[in-house]
């Protein structure tokens, strides 16, 4: 597991319920979270768009772009 999955799996605990489900997502498929667009993960973690962003600022990313980016990044290491 990469370090960016990890803090994503160590910060659920401190996280919303709604962003958790987004966190259990990218830990299930980082590669197609990736991939996918946002209406597409917020419909498979069943919370608004909106939420996925800021799952990922709540993370510490700059927003989805950001984050896709590197998790992109990481997963193809």
């Amino acid at each position: 597991m990469t370090a960016l999955l990890e803090r994503i799996e160590a910060s659920i605990p401190a996280l919303p319920p709604a962003e958790q489900r987004v966190a259990r997502l990218v830990l299930e498929d980082p590669r197609s979270f990736a991939q996918q667009p946002v209406a597409e993960l917020a419909a498979r973690s069943q919370v608004s768009k909106p939420t996925v962003v800021r799952f990922c600022r709540s993370v510490g990313y700059d927003g989805l772009v950001d984050f896709k980016r590197k998790l992109a990044g990481s997963v193809n290491e």
